[in-house]
């Protein structure tokens, strides 16, 4: 697999995760740094995403709740379903990311660093997940420490 990295104008743009739980919290609290244009899918929510304000559809997933979405994260603990809503996306020529699994994704997230407008992106390709979180993580020490407030 070949990802390529790359910053997507989301303006305008919404996005869906479907997942209640904490994978797609995670997915979550990156994305909130970008957008505010984020709905979840699940029919149950866990109490930190009710916490977080964010638009829920309290719903069991269907293609139908695709419609005007541009990114697609699956995000639920069910393997069958991940691989249904990758499937509904392509479909309708959505971007997909299928939490933990590369393989099935139009991309990847990046383990970021956001500080202001600056962004800094760490990627293995999704190979090494625990590398890339250190290698973002080491990077933002160095910044902290060494660039201007």
């Amino acid at each position: 697999m070949d990802f390529l990295p790359v910053s997507l104008n989301i303006t305008g743009k919404k996005i869906l995760i479907v997942g209640g739980g904490g994978v797609a919290f995670q997915k979550l609290q990156t994305l909130r740094k970008f957008t505010s244009a984020i709905a979840l899918l699940a029919p149950v929510f866990s109490d930190e995403i009710i916490k977080s304000g964010f638009k829920r559809i309290k719903k069991e997933y269907s293609p139908k709740y695709l419609k005007g979405f541009f990114l697609v994260y699956a995000c639920t603990d069910d393997k069958k379903l991940n691989a249904r809503i990758k499937k509904d996306a392509d479909k309708k020529r959505l971007l997909v990311n299928v939490a933990d699994d590369p393989a099935n994704c139009d991309f990847i997230s990046s383990a970021i660093y956001k500080k202001g407008s600056m962004v800094v992106a760490v990627s293995s390709g999704g190979k090494n997940v625990k590398k890339t979180v250190e290698w973002r993580n080491g990077i933002k020490d160095y910044l902290n420490d060494h660039m201007p407030k």
